[in-house]
């Protein structure tokens, strides 16, 4: 399995190496812009399409059929342990995710089960190992998870959240219990990726997509050891690379000394030189991934070649290799044959 994940572009390039090709993949590039996503949606809820493999395994197939791309990322959503550990997720239209029974005291924490990520979510390690059967010697297959904050605000809050007031209540008046939460959805997360390695996972990556809501010390002090924890028990328990998104600008980088990623994930707002310059400074020689602006992708095909060329010569120098990708995820209203002409311009 290593020989054969070697010769993968993605894989080359997180490791650091010169890659066959430029590497290409998009977050979110399983979902709603595309017609036979939504074909399938159609018929079942999603949370129902995380936990059936067929389901999953085939709307993760959906774009490298229309694409070359250069990996798949299982379908599946950040918040799918959760369930796991006693809460119920459902998704409600137009409103976001919502957790059952929000998670705000000792007792609640103490009340979550510790969840066997094979009986438990084992469902998601079948879709990667149907997924796998279909895809090409030189396509990654990643898996995935929420960093513990990220996922921790969730299950605090209750549903997503623009001022994170009660997550920001036990940060400055109940410590205790957002630290012994975030240790319970570390155990649970390390279980989980590496589960997803077992079945056939050729690379990880960790979303810490709240991680900018709090000050760069609370980062530093409350949120980064139990997310670099998990980057360096999976990495080295499992021998792939890792990704990491620490969320939105650049104030985050300047905190992760130390950081046990091969890949840092770097969105539209942060110029990819910049962000190898604040990486270098603190220690790091790591691969970049981006961070096209997914609205970008609106713009007219000429304007969109001249932006991906941009991005293409700033890469060349901003790290030791890059993996093309978007700031973030895929939008609805993505037009299909715009990601066809970034993988074109690439390609050249």
């Amino acid at each position: 399995m290593t020989s054969e994940r070697s010769k993968k572009p993605l894989i080359q390039a997180a490791r650091g190496e010169e890659p066959d090709r430029w590497p290409v993949w998009f977050m979110r590039q399983a979902g709603r812009y595309l017609p036979e996503y939504r074909a399938v949606r159609a018929d079942v809820d999603f949370v129902t399409m995380c936990r059936r493999p067929d389901l999953a395994a085939e709307v993760t197939w959906q774009p490298l059929r229309r694409y070359d791309l250069d990996a798949s990322i299982i379908f599946s959503d950040i918040l799918i342990p959760c369930t796991a550990m006693g809460q119920e997720l459902t998704f409600d239209k137009g409103h976001g995710p919502k957790l059952s029974a929000p998670v705000r005291t000792m007792a609640d924490v103490k009340s979550l089960k510790r969840a066997d990520a094979n009986k438990d979510l084992g469902y998601v390690g079948d879709a990667i190992s149907l997924t796998k059967t279909k895809l090409k010697p030189a396509q990654a297959m990643i898996g995935f998870a929420g960093a513990p904050f990220t996922v921790a605000s969730y299950m605090i809050e209750g549903q997503g959240s623009k001022e994170f007031t009660e997550v920001k209540k036990l940060i400055f008046c109940d410590r205790p219990v957002i630290t012994a939460l975030l240790e319970k959805i570390s155990e649970v997360t390390v279980d989980y990726l590496l589960m997803q390695v077992k079945a056939g996972a050729d690379a990880l990556m960790l979303f810490d997509t709240w991680a900018g809501q709090v000050s760069p010390a609370i980062y530093k002090e409350l949120i980064f050891p139990s997310t670099n924890q998990i980057l360096a028990q999976v990495k080295r328990a499992s021998g792939v690379p890792v990704i990491y998104f620490p969320g939105q600008g650049s104030d985050r980088m300047y905190e992760l000394s130390g950081c046990a990623a091969d890949v840092i994930s770097v969105d539209w707002r942060t110029r990819l030189s910049n962000a190898g310059k604040i990486l270098k400074g603190v220690g790091l020689d790591v691969t970049l991934q981006g961070n096209l602006d997914p609205q970008a992708l609106l713009a007219p095909e000429e304007e969109l070649r001249s932006l991906v060329r941009a991005m293409k010569e700033e890469a060349k120098s901003a790290a030791r290799a890059h993996i093309f990708n978007v700031g973030h995820g895929l939008l609805p209203h993505t037009p299909p044959e715009s990601l066809s002409i970034v993988i074109d311009e690439l390609r050249k």
